[in-house]
């Protein structure tokens, strides 16, 4: 199955308060655009992010109380749509690219189709391995859950994570299982949390509901460079699709990066013991 990954520049048309999580107004406003376009699939999506001077941040109404958050009209908007059609929605990039979708004026719209999984170079990744082949990944979550057997898991789990991610490339790019579970099995024994900035928090999702997450700052040891390469391809992956569950809600959205040396000495991690 391929993927259909949007993403979106739009500006906000009118004033818009939210006080429930952005991703489930997104969500929302994505659901009433595709039952108009009669497309019928599921989606992932990220949410909102807001274009500042200071860059892009992601718009966390609703988690832990917060709200009375106001996108003012004119304000502008990014977010990533990945739906997972068995066929090109062109009817859904037709109504992205007419330039509305309430309450959005969309400027642009970037469609890229992925068919399979993308692999990497393991000496792409070689300047950022120690001389005890360690590197350290830093990933960025915003509110995630992961799941375990049906479990809750509100922490950075490095197993959770890897698994998920290899069970969503099998469903949806058609990875071979028994490779992807042979390479998850591996990364599960040499990738774990080092540092776990992370908090749990509520978010109202709407409709008087509220779902605890997990979101915050996390540094994930990693050793050799086979498992680096392998561990950031599935967070790059991971990044078009999200991980966990209620991804249709803007839920397990991520952002990483690979530490240099010099990083990951000044983040207490990767140094010499």
């Amino acid at each position: 199955m391929p993927l259909h990954v949007f993403k979106v520049s739009a500006v906000v048309k009118k004033s818009i308060p939210l006080v429930a999580w952005s991703g489930t107004f997104l969500a929302s406003v994505v659901k009433s655009l595709m039952s108009g376009e009669d497309v019928v699939c599921g989606f992932s999506l990220s949410p909102l992010q807001l274009v500042s001077s200071s860059g892009l941040r992601v718009v966390l109404s609703g988690v832990d109380g917060e709200g009375g958050v106001v996108l003012g009209a004119g304000s502008r908007v990014l977010f990533r749509l990945t739906s997972f059609c068995r066929n090109t929605p062109t009817s859904l990039l037709s109504a992205l690219s007419s330039g509305s979708a309430e309450p959005f004026s969309i400027q642009s719209v970037d469609y890229e189709l992925i068919e399979e999984f993308s692999f990497s170079r393991a000496e792409d990744f070689a300047r950022f391995v120690d001389v005890h082949s360690r590197s350290v990944v830093e990933v960025l979550f915003y509110p995630t859950i992961l799941v375990f057997r049906g479990w809750r898991v509100l922490y950075p789990s490095p197993q959770r994570l890897v698994f998920g991610l290899a069970k969503a490339a099998v469903n949806l790019l058609g990875v071979d299982p028994r490779v992807a579970r042979r390479r998850a099995r591996v990364l599960s024994r040499n990738v774990e949390l080092v540092r776990d900035g992370t908090r749990v928090v509520a978010v109202n999702i709407g409709s008087r509901r509220v779902a605890k997450a997990f979101m915050g700052r996390a540094l994930f040891g990693v050793t050799g460079l086979d498992n680096l390469r392998d561990f950031v391809d599935l967070l790059r992956f991971g990044m078009l699709v999200g991980v966990g569950k209620s991804r249709g809600i803007g839920f397990g959205f991520y952002k990483h990066r690979v530490l240099s040396l010099k990083q990951a000495r000044g983040a207490g991690e990767g140094g010499d013991s």
